[in-house]
């Protein structure tokens, strides 16, 4: 099988539909990515419990829910700085893969500021703006909020190569 074609396909935006089409084409792209439909073989991204929120073409975001689970703990038992990037890189992924209409935003860079720990059991949720799209970088900013307590726990600024 041609997994490659199978997701071109799939994942493929049209962008000379109107406004509500394409944010209709992006929530649907961008939620079978979160449910781990777009790739065959699992990866990171895909063992992160996560769920799609909201996104908005207009604004060029995009937020998704990360579940903090036992495998993702550091020795302090809050979540794993690492995980906490993991989950800002892939939103910022989706987010400028999906605004610039490209099938590959590789990370060029990326910086997090850690603020506060996030307990286990708790929930992640990671916004992802667009400040820039361009023809070969995207530029990005996310924040990661703590949904019990409504704190910020990251923030983060992204460049990401895009492909088209």
């Amino acid at each position: 099988m041609d997994y490659r074609r199978l997701f071109e396909e799939k994942n493929r935006l049209t962008y000379d539909a109107g406004d509500e089409e394409r944010q209709a084409a992006m929530e649907q792209g961008i939620r079978r990515a979160v449910e781990g439909q777009e790739n065959p073989q699992p990866r990171i991204h895909d063992m992160m419990k996560k769920s799609f929120v909201a996104c908005s073409e207009a604004d060029k975001t995009l937020t998704l829910a990360y579940e903090v689970e036992e495998w993702e703990l550091n020795a302090g038992g809050t979540m794993h700085g690492g995980m906490i990037a993991a989950a800002m890189d892939t939103t910022c992924g989706m987010t400028a893969r999906y605004l610039s209409g490209s099938l590959n935003a590789a990370t060029v860079s990326m910086t997090v500021s850690y603020l506060r720990p996030v307990p286990a059991g708790e929930r992640l949720l990671v916004t992802a703006k667009a400040v820039r799209i361009g023809r070969s970088l995207a530029n990005l900013t996310a924040e990661a909020v703590n949904s019990k307590n409504g704190k910020t726990a990251a923030l983060a600024t992204a460049v990401f190569r895009i492909r088209k």
